[in-house]
């Protein structure tokens, strides 16, 4: 399975599927277009990760679908979609850093999951979502300074880069032993190929006017969109960029029926 260091080999397949609709895009153009499908602003920045992390997903592997127990990151005011793939989390809670040295015990391997209230700072069971992501951690360092300026309250904490996978059910939550810690199950997100034709095409156009009326910049995005045939992937991809509230995101996170999930996004683009 390709991954954020495939990114020009996925840039020279998208210019190959343009090309054969008689659409061009130079390479750099495509390039662009793969950088913002990953979760990066551009081109640059996506290279510069590359060049830094080449070498670190070596060993991912696909989930086991027994489960088990995992470190865990309890975010605020962020749900976490597999779609994201490469995301930076800043953390500042021991036990969250606890969790975090544990993954590197186990694979590097750990579960984010978004809290109910940013207010909570020692949560428990009832203050997390029942369904999070199985997520790799790629990298731990310092916050970058861009970020610490924007938001002056990451000032002392973590940065950690982790690789989003799939989706997962926490079964137990547990705060023993001085780390977030969860017994999950690998949940089973339906079968793609059962989407309406037309699905995901109308799915990239209202995305493509929902972002020019939130003024979000996805410049280059509805095309690539039109190119995948995975209903889930697609509203993943545009549920993670929309400006709906931890709660209905989490909704969306929840629904695992591929279909259902991709209508429920357009429904909301929609609202």
């Amino acid at each position: 399975m390709r991954n954020f260091c495939d990114a020009k080999a996925m840039a020279q397949c998208l210019r190959e599927a343009m090309g054969a609709k008689k659409i061009s895009l130079t390479h750099g153009e495509a390039l662009e277009i793969v950088s913002i499908m990953l979760g990066f602003a551009d081109w640059n920045t996506l290279s510069a990760f590359i060049n830094k992390y080449r070498g670190t997903t070596s060993n991912v592997r696909a989930p086991n679908i027994s489960g088990g127990v995992f470190p865990v990151i309890p975010v605020k005011d962020l749900v976490p979609f597999p779609a994201m793939q490469m995301i930076p989390l800043y953390v500042g809670r021991e036990k969250t850093v606890q969790a975090i040295t544990n993954a590197f015990s186990r694979r590097r391997e750990l579960v984010v999951v978004a809290q109910k209230s940013p207010a909570i700072e020692e949560p428990g069971l009832a203050d997390i979502f029942d369904v999070g992501v199985i997520a790799r951690v790629l990298d731990v360092g310092p916050p970058f300074e861009k970020a610490i300026s924007l938001n002056p309250a990451l000032e002392g904490s973590t940065q950690v880069l982790v690789q989003m996978q799939g989706r997962v059910a926490i079964r137990r939550f547990s705060t023993d032993g001085g780390l977030y810690e969860a017994e999950v199950d690998y949940l089973d997100e339906g079968d793609p190929s059962t989407a309406p034709q037309g699905l995901i095409e109308g799915a990239a156009a209202r995305f493509d006017s929902y972002a020019k009326e939130q003024g979000l910049n996805i410049e280059g995005m509805g095309m690539p969109l039109r190119l995948l045939h995975d209903p889930g992937r697609v509203a993943d991809i545009i549920a993670s960029r929309l400006s709906l509230s931890i709660e209905k995101k989490q909704v969306l996170l929840a629904t695992l029926d591929p279909v259902a999930r991709l209508e429920s996004v357009i429904a909301q683009m929609a609202a």
